[in-house]
């Protein structure tokens, strides 16, 4: 098994086919077709189904896929740190960040990082913890800022805490229920979330689990927007209750339109915490950024 024969498999997974594979990569199309055919022999398991309507995985194939990619990027990071020595920082950097994590951490250090690097491209990509952990795993992600709960599996990721993650019950300003101090008042209330429940202890599913530890029914959960932003929009304009992160009480566009209902229980927290994996240490770029975060993190922490 070369890498030449697992870049061939990853390509013609992400363009769909043999032949578009073999024209991106600049090869002969018999040439890929002889490539996968070694790399199959080699593993003694076939990688691709051929169908009326194209090429699908196999379960072996659906495997390997992941662990090709690993090893893809392992290299090329291998790559860049060593010819990247004693030399300006070039190329791409792949970061997983909340909405949260980007307004309170990354919003404030990306501009001096792209004055310090500016030949390092900056992708960021939102999404639930699970999510962004399961794409550092996959070697998708360089690292995540994101919530962590307690008891989340972190087995195989190193995790450096930022800072203490404080939601907040919030609707709109003029609300009816906008002095309630208990639960039990907002038993009636209509929910949005920003994604269906979870496993218990988990971010997403702060809202069931603040009323199940006041021993209350379910809240009446409406309607899920995974965006962050339109789900505040959506809260308001309209009576739906939302438990937020607190950092959007603080936030120009919605300073005089939201509103934190007083509570008298305890609200669940998580922390805001810096995910790498454990077994792989960061490309330069990656490192570099994600020093300046926990920095910054740190700073404000003191303050």
């Amino acid at each position: 098994m070369t890498l030449d024969q697992l870049q061939g498999f990853v390509a013609i997974v992400e363009h769909g086919s043999i032949r578009a594979a073999a024209r991106v990569l600049g090869l002969a199309q018999s040439g890929l077709t002889q490539q996968l055919k070694r790399l199959e022999g080699t593993l003694n398991a076939e990688l691709f189904l051929r169908g009326h309507n194209g090429i699908s995985l196999t379960p072996a194939g659906n495997s390997l896929l992941a662990r090709a990619r690993i090893i893809l990027t392992e290299c090329a990071r291998a790559e860049a740190e060593i010819s990247g020595r004693n030399k300006e920082l070039i190329g791409n950097l792949s970061v997983g960040t909340s909405s949260e994590a980007f307004a309170g951490v990354l919003l404030p250090i990306m501009g001096e990082f792209r004055r310090r690097f500016p030949k390092i491209s900056v992708h960021l990509a939102s999404g639930p913890s699970n999510v962004l952990m399961s794409r550092i795993r996959e070697a998708n992600l360089d690292f995540a800022i994101t919530l962590v709960s307690h008891g989340t599996d972190m087995s195989d990721l190193s995790s450096t805490v930022l800072k203490p993650a404080r939601p907040a019950i919030v609707c709109r300003r003029g609300h009816p229920l906008e002095n309630a101090t208990s639960l039990q008042e907002l038993s009636q209330a209509e929910w949005v979330n920003t994604g269906r429940y979870g496993r218990p202890g988990s971010p997403v599913n702060r809202l069931h689990d603040l009323f199940a530890d006041a021993g209350c029914e379910p809240p009446n959960v409406v309607l899920t927007i995974e965006s962050l932003f339109d789900t505040l929009s959506m809260v308001v304009n309209s009576d739906l209750l939302f438990l937020a992160p607190s950092f959007v009480l603080q936030t120009t566009s919605y300073d005089g339109t939201l509103s934190a209902i007083p509570i008298d229980s305890p609200i669940p927290g998580s922390d805001l915490c810096l995910l790498q994996r454990a077994d792989a240490p960061l490309p330069p770029a990656a490192k570099e950024l994600a020093s300046m975060a926990v920095s910054y993190a740190r700073i404000k922490r003191r303050r």
